[in-house]
């Protein structure tokens, strides 16, 4: 019953309140959500982990759509990259992946659209399953843990790792709950073995980054060129990218998607789009962790 819901899909849950609102959160959500992703894995005996090398173990199916996206992504790439690498290159396809987790907690019944608002069906803290059991949802579940004695269960620890190295805690304590229990919070993050180092390498995507010169320079510029340059350099800045080759060959210049890429910008007059490798195609972005707007639209 506890892993009726994945970790990744109880990450997104935090970002959404019960009336469809916003809740205030963290920038680094996208890496967030990545370490999430390979934080499941690493349960799942999919992949291993220490602060040098993500280590691949298996590249049996898990079953869920988004795990197993990214379980084929990790395994194609014939390369040994540090942890902060794969929580780089996943978070990348952050968009794809909040899409595909939300109609997955519709399906679950957990969530509803209305005029393209994303909702909660239900007003109580527990997830609403079927038979003689209820789950607290995962807000609440945390907060008393927190606030309690208990021993955590693993994948509770994992969630409380990841909001306090990824800076969301304020998304489950106000500041006076979280200077109050700093300690015991503390205590609780550090206690995977499993992922610590995953965790740890989120540290580095919630230091806030400066706008580059470069940057700055194309503000105001209107054409589709200037418009996906600024888009490219935020898109570095965000995930500690340091090379042109890592980044994905839509936004890699020269290559001949990144060329698709330049078109579709000049076609929808923003550079505020993604890639749905699913799909095979690109978006505007109309979801997101702070707006709640279900539907990517453009197809």
């Amino acid at each position: 019953m506890k892993e009726f819901l994945s970790i990744p899909e109880e990450i997104t849950l935090l970002t959404i309140d019960e009336k469809g609102g916003e809740t205030p959160g963290s920038k680094s959500f996208d890496a967030v959500l990545a370490g999430s992703v390979l934080m499941e894995l690493a349960i799942h005996n999919r992949i291993d982990s220490d602060l040098k090398h993500l280590i691949k173990v298996s590249s049996k199916a898990t079953g869920d759509v988004v795990l197993d996206d990214m379980l084929g992504f990790i395994f194609k790439e014939n390369i040994e990259k540090e942890p902060a690498y794969w929580i780089s290159q996943i978070g990348l396809r952050a968009d794809e992946m909040i899409e595909q987790i939300i109609a997955t907690l519709i399906i679950k019944k957990i969530l509803k659209v209305e005029n393209q608002k994303v909702l909660w069906m239900f007003s109580t803290r527990k997830y609403p399953l079927t038979g003689d059991k209820e789950i607290k949802e995962v807000k609440s579940r945390v907060r008393e843990l927190v606030f309690g004695t208990d021993l955590p269960d693993l994948r509770d620890i994992v969630i409380i790792s990841l909001v306090y190295y990824g800076s969301m805690l304020s998304m489950i304590f106000s500041d006076d709950e979280i200077k109050k229990h700093k300690t015991r919070i503390e205590q609780i993050a550090k206690m995977d073995l499993i992922g610590q180092s995953i965790a740890k390498s989120l540290q580095e995507f919630s230091r806030p980054s400066q706008i580059s010169s470069k940057a700055k320079a194309v503000f105001g510029r209107k054409t589709p060129e200037q418009k996906l340059d600024e888009f490219v350099i935020h898109t570095k800045e965000k995930f500690r990218i340091k090379k042109e080759e890592d980044l994905p060959e839509w936004l890699r210049k020269g290559t001949a998607q990144y060329n698709k890429t330049l078109d579709f910008v000049a076609d929808k007059g923003t550079a505020e789009i993604y890639y749905d490798y699913r799909k095979k195609q690109y978006f505007v972005k109309k979801f997101s962790a702070y707006t709640h707007s279900f539907g990517s639209g453009e197809y």
